[in-house]
């Protein structure tokens, strides 16, 4: 009996020490700023808040593995889920909505649609599921009134011009259970307000979603604003064996819940880096200076042996560094990295560690 109890434990070990981590971080894309022409076109539509000039849409993406699919966003007693900016929220006056509703390709190309405001898991319109533009290859499906044409190099393709890149491509887009929210989502629907907060609400998809590019990244959230924006979010994924799942979450996890400091965000970067201090540091792993200016050094505690694979990605999730992390103390050279916020991750026994960072 004792001798079967121990192969059945040290298999239990072996697996355990074998399981992945299935989200590799949430991504956040800097999708499209106004210009006068969608100021005005949103104003002659009667927009209950109106689309200030240099206004930005951010996309916000779950970057997966291979095989794993978004199950639900979700906000509980002990972990808030919480969406907000310093000003309001966006929404078309026309075809927006709060949670993604199907809305039809042809009004998706009216007015401001593709830059309305709204949570989803995956979905945009009908048939059509939100990438990365950096991944988009089949161009844009244009705009109606020839407004959304603005071009500012900081968000990269135009998202309705013919050689452009609007984020779209083919798909089933799954119509998200709405669970425990009622007006928190009032602030995505035609409705002025700077918060979305629920303790007891849940965004859901039965039988999860998983991205439709092999990156696996899928759309959680798309939110115009002219205000700072930052979230603070919970989600729950399926891996591929059947009937498992895992919980990430914000802030302090118990449990199986796992802690991804890339589920906390920020478009300030002077608020992000202050919240983390010059001197960034969880679980033994520890950066600075933050922000830095040509070089960073990364540490690890003496008890870290298992962390020997280190990356840095920016807020898009490309990888922009990757090395072998093998001593306490490693130095990076940031000169070649453009300004911006980086994401540092180093794996620890199965367990993903990530600190933040500003190159300026």
């Amino acid at each position: 009996m004792k001798k079967t109890l121990s192969i059945v434990l040290v298999s239990f070990i072996a697996v355990f020490a074998n399981a992945q981590i299935g989200l590799e971080g949430i991504v956040v894309e800097r999708f499209y700023v106004s210009d006068f022409a969608d100021s005005l076109n949103a104003d002659e539509n009667f927009a209950t808040y109106p689309l200030h000039v240099g206004s930005v849409t951010y996309r916000v993406y779950a970057n997966l593995l291979p095989g794993y699919k978004v199950i639900q966003m979700f906000g509980s007693q002990a972990h808030t889920l919480n969406v907000e900016t310093t000003t309001s929220f966006y929404n078309d006056p026309n075809y927006g909505f709060s949670t993604y509703q199907g809305t039809s390709v042809v009004n998706t190309k009216k007015h401001t649609t593709l830059i309305d405001s709204y949570l989803t898991i995956g979905g945009v319109a009908t048939g059509l599921v939100g990438v990365l533009k950096t991944e988009d290859t089949d161009g844009a499906i244009g705009n109606l009134q020839g407004v959304l044409a603005n071009e500012d190099p900081s968000a990269g393709a135009s998202i309705t011009s013919v050689s452009g890149s609007d984020g779209l491509m083919p798909g089933t887009p799954v119509l998200p259970n709405i669970l425990g929210l009622t007006s928190e989502l009032d602030v995505f629907d035609k409705t002025p307000g700077s918060a979305f907060t629920t303790n007891g609400g849940t965004v859901a998809a039965l039988g999860g979603v998983e991205g439709t590019t092999a990156t696996n990244h899928v759309l959680l959230g798309q939110f115009t604003t002219d205000g700072e924006f930052c979230f603070s979010l919970n989600i729950q994924i399926a891996t591929p064996v059947q009937g498992e799942s895992q919980i990430f979450v914000a802030e302090s996890p118990s449990g199986d819940e796992i802690l991804d400091s890339t589920l906390t965000y920020c478009s300030n970067a002077i608020i992000d880096f202050v919240r983390e201090s010059k001197f960034a540091q969880k679980n033994g792993f520890q950066l600075y200076p933050n922000p830095c200016e040509n070089v960073i050094t990364v540490l690890k505690d003496a008890s870290l042996v298992n962390m020997t694979n280190l990356s840095i990605s920016d807020l898009t999730g490309r990888v922009v560094y990757s090395s072998a992390f093998s001593s306490l103390a490693q130095q990076i050279n940031t000169t070649e990295f453009a300004n911006g916020i980086y994401m540092v991750r180093a794996e620890n026994n199965g367990r993903v560690e990530t600190l933040k960072f500003v190159k300026q």
